[in-house]
């Protein structure tokens, strides 16, 4: 029997490596090593496979969000599999601030995130984790609780670079079974008991009681997981091909054309902005279905409207456009403007200034403005808009609001516009509209010649 359950795990894990060419040009590999059943068992089975072929690091991620006792207890025991399989070990401390997607989502990210720096450090080329088909199953249930659509229900993947599962096909009875074959000591995490977390009731309740229905159900979710991963395939290249005809991308903020994105499926719009949004933040992790709703409802709101999302991501329709973005903190520009001609860069834009003695109005140009430099109050800077800004005009002063309703200049742009200004003023909204004084004419003897430009 012991000799059995050794030659089906290591013939599992070795046949899923292969399949999932999990070590191909890996020398170095880092195990996430927890002191738990399953890394125990990921050590034995990978040193007893690999042993002559990799370098193996063992590193302990503390949280320290349960007592020390049990910490300690577990760090020790890790220090003693480093010894006995002759590994290099770490033990990383980290500080984990509870986020709105939950604690154990928070010490996750900030656990891989840790892992990823380490693998660096040490130029390892992957990482081991220990996750097991029942992991899988209890994801499934996990994602399908919290609406993640397909993509959320195709669970964990066997790899996802620099991350490798060389478990994942094996139930967790098994791993037991294994350890107890070889007479491997392991740690118990006591809150894997604890029904207060979502993952424990699951685990405790809800999946026995579905095994009750379908004793197999394993692998009746793994058959699912890879009809949802051939669709999700399909459905992916669709949504690429959106998002490179509706989108329209800046430093800040992606831009979603309404009348090109509903042309499409509902499932390849949704897909869509799953782009949006991994392009914005580099992960989906903390967005459900029901965000990409919430973004899509803007079609219906009138201009203006705004709605914000997790991780700092704001939504806002702007007349024809979806604007998508990262909330950040706005910036009080103000840059003195000189007379030498020189070249002024800053941020987004780029202005020059120079003093001339003739000027041919004839040639204007959009991005230039002429101004009678007697008719002006240097000393002459650069701005952002600011509230109660207005411009004086040839009926009176009009304030910017207006100018921004005149022009149709969506909301997100409103922060970026730069104004040239005197002591009593602004004189020009670059692009937009200039102040109705300091005009050139046949008296004039300097003239200030200001050229502007959006690099972006």
């Amino acid at each position: 029997m012991k000799t059995n359950i050794r030659k089906k795990v290591l013939a599992e894990v070795q046949k899923t490596i292969r399949e999932h060419k999990m070590l191909k040009n890996v020398k170095k590999l880092i195990i996430a090593f927890s002191s738990g059943p399953d890394s125990v068992c990921l050590l034995d089975v990978l040193s007893t496979l690999y042993s002559k072929k990799l370098q193996l690091y063992l590193v302990y991620v503390n949280h320290g969000l349960r007592p020390q006792k049990f910490l300690r207890k577990e760090e020790n025991l890790m220090r003693k599999y480093a010894l006995k399989y002759n590994c290099m070990c770490r033990i990383i401390p980290i500080k984990v601030k509870k986020k709105k997607t939950g604690l154990e989502a928070a010490a996750r990210e900030k656990r891989y995130i840790t892992l990823l720096r380490y693998m660096k450090q040490i130029n390892a080329q992957g990482i081991a984790l220990g996750h097991n088909s029942d992991d899988v199953v209890e994801t499934f249930f996990m994602n399908l609780v919290r609406g993640s659509g397909a993509r959320g229900l195709k669970s964990i993947p066997p790899v996802r670079l620099p991350f490798i599962r060389p478990l994942i096909n094996l139930k967790k009875a098994d791993i037991l079974k294994y350890i107890r074959a070889k007479k491997l000591r392991y740690s118990f995490d006591e809150t894997n008991r604890m029904l207060g977390y979502r993952r424990n009731l699951l685990r405790h309740k809800v999946i026995p009681e579905f095994i009750k229905i379908n004793p197999d159900i394993h692998e009746t979710i793994k058959r699912e997981i890879e009809i949802l991963k051939q669709d999700d395939e399909f459905l992916e290249k669709q949504a690429k091909k959106a998002y490179v005809n509706a989108a329209t991308k800046s430093i800040n903020h992606i831009s979603l054309d309404i009348n090109k994105i509903l042309r499409y499926n509902p499932a390849v719009r949704n897909r869509a902005l799953m782009h949006v949004i991994k392009d914005l933040r580099g992960t989906l992790n903390g967005f459900e279905s029901k965000h990409f709703d919430a973004i899509l409802s803007l079609k219906d709101k009138e201009s203006g409207k705004k709605i914000n999302l997790p991780k700092g991501v704001y939504c806002q329709r702007e007349y024809d456009n979806i604007i998508i973005g990262i909330a950040r903190p706005p910036r009080q520009v103000r840059i003195p403007v000189d007379f030498t001609g020189n070249l002024f860069v800053s941020g987004n834009f780029k202005v020059r200034t120079r003093i001339v003695s003739k000027y041919d109005l004839k040639r204007f140009k959009a991005n230039c403005e002429a101004f009678d430099l007697g008719e002006i109050e240097p000393p002459l800077f650069i701005r952002n808009a600011r509230a109660g800004d207005y411009i004086e005009t040839k009926i009176g002063r009009k304030k910017l609001k207006k100018i921004y309703h005149e022009h149709r200049i969506p909301l997100h742009k409103r922060k970026e516009l730069m104004m040239l200004c005197d002591r009593k003023g602004i004189l020009w909204i670059f692009g937009f509209a200039r102040a109705f004084r300091g005009f050139i004419n046949k008296k004039t003897n300097k003239i200030l010649v200001v050229d502007f430009e959006y690099t972006a």
